[in-house]
């Protein structure tokens, strides 16, 4: 007949708490971070520009394993139009169609970052991608007198991760501009804003493709004001192909 050990409770307990300690430190192994991007045409057209961000849950044991969740809300067209008196069917793009389209319709395209971001901002970026997934929003440029639960424009389906209620940004607030001021709104939640990690270019395959790298951010003061006279002097970055060298670093 088969034999069975005696189970001892101070073995099983050690067990448990062992798997217990082993999934605690591994989620406390895990990274996350924020890509920050806009695009536009120069000289500025609302119907050409775009504001979207990626997500990224890094594993440091496993860097190439990682999960990432891009907000870029457009209209299932692909085409922006300002003039629309109707919401539309709107789409979530992902990270490399939505760079295509913006370099395929002669716009700039620009980062911000990779910063490292706190857990709690990752995960209100998941809920926020499964709720444009869920195909229940439609899509309007000019979104006002609509909740964003129901309808919204690129800049809104971003800035609702942050906050539920509406980022109220003036004309002509798109583009470079709009994505700007919704990372200022985010920084509560970024680790360190004068560090960029730029080991994650690669691996997201954002090297292919001519990007302007923005520069880093200055320690906010008074909501966005004390970053405007920066991104004013940075207007016109440097386009290349990943990240250029930084010194003094």
């Amino acid at each position: 007949m088969p034999r069975y050990s005696s189970w001892n409770p101070a073995t099983g307990l050690a067990v448990v708490l062992s798997l217990c300690l082993a999934s605690a430190s591994s989620q406390a192994a895990e990274r996350y971070f924020l890509v920050m991007m806009s695009s536009q045409r120069t000289p500025k057209n609302p119907n050409f520009s775009h504001t979207f961000a990626t997500f990224v849950r890094v594993d440091p044991a496993t860097p190439n394993a990682m999960e990432t969740r891009t907000i870029s809300w457009l209209p299932c067209t692909g085409t922006v139009r300002v003039q629309a008196l109707r919401p539309e069917c709107g789409r979530n793009y992902g990270l490399h169609e939505t760079v295509e389209w913006a370099i395929q319709s002669e716009q700039r395209v620009s980062i911000w970052g990779p910063y490292e971001i706190t857990p709690e901002l990752y995960h209100r970026a998941d809920r926020r991608f499964e709720e444009l997934e869920r195909g229940s929003i439609r899509y309007k440029t000019y979104d006002g007198f609509h909740h964003s639960e129901h309808v919204s424009n690129c800049i809104h389906a971003v800035s609702t991760i942050n906050h539920r209620h509406r980022l109220r940004i003036a004309s002509p607030g798109w583009g470079d501009l709009a994505s700007f001021i919704v990372l200022e709104t985010m920084m509560p939640s970024i680790v360190d804003r004068r560090r960029t990690h730029d080991w994650l270019i690669p691996l997201l395959k954002l090297d292919q493709y001519p990007i302007a790298y923005r520069k880093a951010l200055p320690r906010s003061v008074l909501g966005v004001s004390s970053g405007i006279p920066l991104f004013v002097r940075d207007a016109r970055p440097e386009v290349s192909y990943g990240p250029p060298p930084v010194r003094g670093r």
